[in-house]
């Protein structure tokens, strides 16, 4: 298997052979990223075809500076931004009595499947922006540097971005939690 900067290098020599290459391991976390934020398969993969197109036409602009997953996730990152601005997503309304009572315990009492269920559920509550950030930092483990390149906000701001999405995520899941336990009683 061909090394990464050597794929990018014989790119920009103009083998475009290499650039399939290039896509093969970096798909999956493109699609990914775009459709954590767009929400629908047949965008996604309109969306991905696009993130490849505009890494092709300037990967001349990869200086090396950054990882190459970090310089095509921003692309990816930017291009659902845009996506979801020109087609201004509706958000499923959070209610503020959510994140008033936070009980972090809580999702330390279900099991991994369940926990993974109701942080997914509530994930469906964030914005596309908080979702990502959330997702970039404690899914695919990236450092605030790291998330701060991508999203081209400042170190500070996605320090403070990441605690009040956290404080949020733990609001709506108790929520989720208190309303599930309130059907259970009732039934």
């Amino acid at each position: 298997m061909i090394a990464e900067s050597e794929l990018i290098s014989n790119i920009k020599s103009g083998d475009v052979a290499a650039f399939s290459q290039l896509i093969k391991l970096h798909q999956k976390m493109v699609f990914a990223v775009i459709y954590r934020m767009v929400d629908s398969l047949e965008d996604t993969e309109e969306l991905a075809q696009d993130v490849f197109v505009k890494a092709f036409k300037s990967i001349k602009l990869f200086e090396g500076k950054s990882k190459f997953s970090t310089w095509i996730y921003k692309i990816a990152y930017f291009t659902a931004i845009n996506h979801l601005r020109k087609k201004k997503m509706l958000q499923v309304p959070i209610h503020e009595a959510w994140i008033a009572d936070v009980d972090e315990s809580t999702l330390h009492t279900l099991n991994a499947d369940d926990q993974k269920y109701y942080i997914k559920s509530a994930m469906k509550y964030l914005k596309p922006i908080e979702r990502e950030l959330i997702t970039l930092y404690y899914l695919e483990e990236l450092s605030n540097k790291e998330v701060a390149e991508i999203t081209g906000m400042s170190l500070s701001n996605i320090k403070v971005s990441i605690l009040r999405i956290r404080k949020k995520m733990l609001g709506i899941l108790n929520a989720l939690l208190k309303d599930e336990a309130i059907n259970l009683i009732k039934n």
